[in-house]
């Protein structure tokens, strides 16, 4: 029987998330970017813990924290190559969602009262010219973020279960 390893989790992790972000987009018909993201993230984090605590069970005695990190590590950079791809493809198949933060930006900046249109029309262009790389920083920042921490977290945890076992 062939050993799932980090990147495989990664990967499975990684469509996993895909997955559920589709249904509840497209069929569910949630905002991309609502509290059912919340599922998708309980879904990354999952995907960690599973490749941290296999790589516990697979090797219990003689592992350190440098080994924990690095088995979240593999898991949680291939979710974050998955997920960029993933919301590069998903802004770009959805224009309506820029479109839509386009014109609540604009409704926000005419309530303030103090732009021109033509102000108002150059910080839409402005808007649309950031969007794409906006997001896609926005998203790989958090997905590296939340795995690191969850690999560090879990790595400490891990390893001072070993030290208190001994």
């Amino acid at each position: 029987m062939n050993k799932l390893t980090a990147t495989h989790k990664g990967i499975i992790t990684g469509l996993a998330m895909i997955v559920a972000s589709v249904i509840f987009f497209y069929v569910l018909k949630f905002p991309e970017n609502g509290t059912n993201q919340l599922l998708v993230w309980l879904i990354y984090i999952s995907g960690i813990i599973w490749s941290l605590a296999s790589y516990k069970m697979a090797d219990p005695g003689s592992a350190s924290f440098k080994d924990y990190f690095s088995e979240g590590f593999k898991t949680f950079i291939v979710v974050t190559l998955f997920m960029a791809v993933f919301t590069f493809i998903f802004y770009k198949l959805n224009p309506q969602i820029l479109e839509e933060t386009i014109k609540t930006n604009n409704i926000i900046v005419q309530k303030e009262g103090d732009h021109t249109p033509a102000e108002i029309e150059e910080n839409a262009k402005r808007l649309r010219n950031i969007f794409m790389p906006m997001m896609l920083a926005t998203k790989t920042l958090m997905n590296l973020f939340i795995g690191a921490s969850i690999s560090i977290i879990g790595g400490i945890i891990l390893r001072s279960r070993k030290s208190a076992a001994m």
